[in-house]
This record gives C-alpha cells, sequence and structure tokens, in this order.
C-alpha cells in the first residue's frame, strides 16, 4: 500500500500568515500530528521573501516596496530574497527519517527538485535540473532568481522555480517558487543591483531566468499544481490521503 500524504490549497495570503502556515505544518508533523504534507499557495500582496539570515537593509530598496504595495517578511528557512508576484508557491514538509529522503540537503533538494521537474514534464514542459554546481556570484546581492545555484529547475537553460530548505525537529521543509511570469522592471526596483549600476540588468537577468507564461507554458495555478502534485507521488510512490493517486491528481477545494 501505498504512503498518504496530506495535500493543502490556500488562497492568497500575506506573507506573515503564509510563513506562519507552513511552519505550523512543520510543527504538526514533527508532533506526529499530521504525515507528510505538500502544501501550495500564492500571495496577496506581492512581497519579497528575504532569507533567514540575510539582512533587510543590504538586500531590498524598502522605499520601493512602501511605494509599490510589496511587503517585506522573513522566511524561517535560508537561502536568497525572492519576489512573490505571479507564481505558484509549494511547500513541503516531510520527516528526516523519510525512507526514500537523502541526508544530505543537497541530495534532498535535487530529490525534491526530481518531484518538481517530473510534474512540469507531465504538461510538456521541458523542464530539468542544474548541474550540482557551487552557487555562483549575482547581479543583485542576495537575490535568488539572478544566481545559479545547484539542481535548481530549468527550462531552455533558464531558472524557473527557487526553493530554499529548513531542517528542525526532526523534520525537513522546502520551500520555493515555480514562476509564472518575471517581472523584471518590478524585481529591479525592489532587489537593485550590486553598486548601482543596472543598464544592463534587465537584459542580464532575463538571459538567466524565466518565468512558464514567458517561455510559452501557459498554465493556469490548479493545473500547474495538479501536475507538481502528480510528479511527487511518483517520486515518492504515494497518493494523497484525500484520494488523489499517483497518476490522477484532483485538488478538490482549490481556491
Amino acid at each position: 500500500m501505498w504512503e498518504k500524504w496530506r495535500l493543502i490549497t490556500d488562497p492568497a495570503l500575506p506573507g506573515v500568515v503564509n510563513m506562519a502556515r507552513d511552519l505550523a505544518i512543520l510543527e504538526q508533523v514533527a508532533a506526529g500530528e499530521a504525515p507528510p504534507t505538500l502544501r501550495f499557495y500564492s500571495w496577496s500582496p506581492p512581497a519579497i521573501s528575504l532569507g533567514h539570515f540575510q539582512q533587510e537593509e543590504d538586500i531590498v530598496d524598502t522605499g520601493a516596496c512602501r511605494r509599490l504595495g510589496i511587503e517585506i517578511v522573513r522566511r524561517p528557512t535560508g537561502g536568497r530574497a525572492l519576489l512573490h508576484h505571479r507564481e505558484l508557491t509549494y511547500s513541503v514538509v516531510l520527516p528526516e527519517t523519510h525512507p526514500l529522503l537523502p541526508k544530505g540537503v543537497l541530495l534532498s533538494y535535487r530529490l525534491l527538485s526530481t518531484a518538481i521537474v517530473s510534474g512540469l514534464q507531465r504538461l510538456g514542459i521541458n523542464a530539468e535540473m542544474a548541474p550540482g554546481e557551487s552557487r555562483g556570484p549575482g547581479l543583485a546581492p542576495g537575490s535568488c532568481f539572478d544566481t545559479p545555484s545547484a539542481y535548481e529547475v530549468q527550462v531552455a537553460g533558464k531558472k524557473v522555480a527557487g526553493s530554499a530548505q529548513l531542517r528542525r525537529d526532526g523534520v525537513l521543509l522546502q520551500h520555493g517558487s515555480i514562476l509564472q511570469e518575471l517581472s523584471l522592471d518590478l524585481y529591479r526596483q525592489v532587489l537593485p543591483v550590486r553598486g548601482g549600476d543596472d543598464s544592463h540588468y534587465m537584459e542580464k537577468l532575463a538571459a538567466r531566468a524565466a518565468g512558464l507564461d514567458d517561455l510559452g507554458y501557459r498554465f493556469s495555478l490548479e493545473d500547474l499544481a495538479l501536475a507538481i502534485c502528480a510528479g511527487f507521488a511518483e517520486v515518492f510512490n504515494m497518493e494523497f490521503a484525500n484520494g488523489e493517486g499517483q497518476d490522477k491528481c484532483r485538488i478538490t477545494n482549490w481556491p
């Protein structure tokens, strides 16, 4: 019999609420009150999430964020800053003792990226993982989508998903963004480039990252979630407790 996981889909929520929800799920799984959980959500209003150890004043143009109505929130996970705008966000929480979960951070990241790649490929998206190379320098200080990283999800050589991870109380939490659209001008305003020279910023960023819509793959958030759900079911050989199986994931409470 396949393992049973829990599936949660939420409406668009403020950043602080989204991060609190992910931590609450971590605590439930750690306490044995919930099985491994896959969650899908989005953000309203748009927000920048900072990695746990990042300093806001070093990364973000706070004045631009206030002017544009973009919240700033801190993630419990590490990693670099993310602008959450037009995207599908996922989180996955499971015990570190899960038999399929590697112990190392990079190897576990690769496994979870495999599930995302599998899901995207079900939609005919030519997704693949980048090589397991170390992170290189970015265009802007501390920003995620202009910075190459090991096992990131790419389409046509461009990063389409950025993720971060936390291990606490014997549980792994990984959450990340699957871009529908890379808002280049917005990105430039709120996450300024190193040294202030942004004359070629958008051109260089567009060469490194893209949203699925930008690449000609136009799917609804629900279609993306269904596909990613199926990818996780395949990789982890499981089904969801509310009846979504390995070959057909149904999201009955999509907002």
